[in-house]
């Protein structure tokens, strides 16, 4: 018997973890999601969640609410969730059941930024940028600043513009020894504009499978000289059948990508921001 109420005693502790896991949501609203006192939007509102908050979900109220977001409907429910200072109500079409990165915050003199989902090697999470014009971001080996939205927030520019390039390594490799470049080539591709997704919300760029061909294609062209004189013009013409980055005999990665923000006020005054993205070695 008693050995039967211990094994009671651990399944009835298993399933309140379960039950546990299954009532924890992150906050997906990428402009914060308001937590109100009653469920009705016209409640009051307790407090703003941030973007990736971690909340626990105590019950189900099934009063549905439909909104229009960006000419898109969201659907979904009010829930009664708890935080770490309040108990209130939210709208679950803005939260996620799986765990989301925190949010990088900089911080200019009107303008504040948000890159959201991008994991760091540091975890530094906040920028000030009103006096300095460069910041560095180090990436975390698991991820990419590529694909990641950036949301201007609390704007005060007459305009926003946004630029991304990359600083991309070359080297090239023989199993004859003086074929190999002594050191990594280092080249900076041009500044294109991000994709804008709204009005205060860009995309940040991905280098494709594409863009790496046409960057070897590149790169040997303005290494022609070294490369002819080392490994001879059969091994250009070799490099120039390369399909994929892991054809031999090249080696590629990139070392950093940059984002450029050009502020323009309402005294058409232009200031230049810079990030940088540090990447781990060998990306």
């Amino acid at each position: 018997m008693k050995i039967t109420k211990q094994i009671l005693a651990i399944a009835l502790v298993f399933n309140v973890v379960v039950l546990t896991a299954q009532k924890e949501a992150y906050v997906a609203a990428e402009s914060g999601l308001s937590l109100r006192d009653q469920p009705d939007v016209s409640a009051k509102m307790l407090t703003k969640l941030s973007y990736g908050e971690a909340i626990g979900i105590l019950e189900e109220t099934d009063k549905k609410l439909v909104i229009v977001d960006a000419g898109k409907k969201v659907s979904g429910e009010w829930v009664k969730v708890e935080t770490r200072n309040h108990i209130g109500y939210v709208f679950n079409g803005y939260l996620s059941p799986d765990k989301i990165a925190r949010t990088i915050r900089l911080r200019l003199e009107k303008l504040n930024v948000e890159i959201k989902n991008l994991a760091t090697s540091d975890y530094k999470r906040s920028h000030r940028l009103k006096e300095e014009d460069s910041a560095t971001i180090n990436v975390d080996a698991s991820d990419s600043p590529e694909g990641k939205s950036i949301v201007l927030i609390d704007n005060d520019y007459k305009h926003v513009s946004l630029f991304q390039r990359y600083e991309n390594s070359f080297s090239f490799m023989s199993t004859d020894a003086k074929c190999n470049s002594n050191e990594w080539k280092q080249f900076d591709t041009e500044w294109k504009p991000l994709k804008q997704l709204k009005s205060n919300t860009f995309e940040t760029l991905t280098f494709t499978e594409k863009d790496w061909i046409n960057f070897i294609e590149t790169a040997t062209r303005d290494l022609k000289d070294e490369v002819v004189d080392k490994c001879g013009e059969d091994w250009l013409a070799y490099v120039k059948t390369i399909e994929n980055t892991k054809d031999f005999p090249v080696s590629v990665s990139t070392n950093r990508v940059f984002i450029k923000f050009i502020l323009t006020d309402f005294e058409d005054n232009i200031t230049e921001k810079i990030i940088e993205f540090e990447m781990p070695e060998g990306s």
